[in-house]
């Protein structure tokens, strides 16, 4: 039961991001806040490969400076079009991994964070993949407001569209 409740608390995160992507337009990609922060861009770059990423570290651990080189090309090719395919990609990867495991491994396997932090598996996956997931969906959400998007409001940040009442 455990991991069906990650499974879903997952799904719903990339509902709530790809719901987001008709938001964002090609003008977008380039605002940055401030200096030295990630840019709309960047943040889903970010957003499209670390849910995968973080479940490999913890399952696998085999993250190496080649795999990290590599990560990094791929993130160089996304585009706002195949946003929606790598989210699809990272919900599949991550599902992989959890069908790989337990609920008994969920609630008794320890992992080393990439911080060196250890956690119960379980735990691990909702203080990152998940509180990553949604944190950085609601900095996109906030980004994509900042930079003039004032039509957005919060049914936008949190209810996935085939809940969204008419306003």
């Amino acid at each position: 039961m455990y991991k069906k409740h990650l499974i879903e608390n997952i799904e719903r995160e990339i509902t709530l991001l790809k719901a987001m992507i008709p938001l964002i337009k090609p003008e977008d990609l380039g605002f940055r806040p401030v200096e030295k922060v990630r840019s709309t861009y960047e943040l889903m770059q970010y957003l499209s490969s670390i849910g995968g990423v973080i479940f490999r570290w913890m399952i696998k651990n085999d993250i190496t400076a080649e795999v990290r080189a590599e990560i990094a090309e791929h993130r160089k090719t996304l585009t706002i079009e195949n946003f929606s395919d790598r989210l699809d990609n990272e919900l599949r990867v991550m599902k992989m991994y959890l069908s790989e495991l337990s609920d008994a491994d969920l609630l008794s396997v320890e992992v080393e964070l990439p911080w060196k932090e250890k956690m119960v598996l379980g735990s691990a996956i909702i203080n990152c993949p998940i509180k990553w997931l949604a944190t950085y969906r609601m900095e996109l959400f906030l980004y994509l407001k900042m930079n003039g998007n004032a039509s957005i409001g919060t049914k936008e940040a949190w209810v996935p569209l085939d809940l969204r009442q008419p306003a």
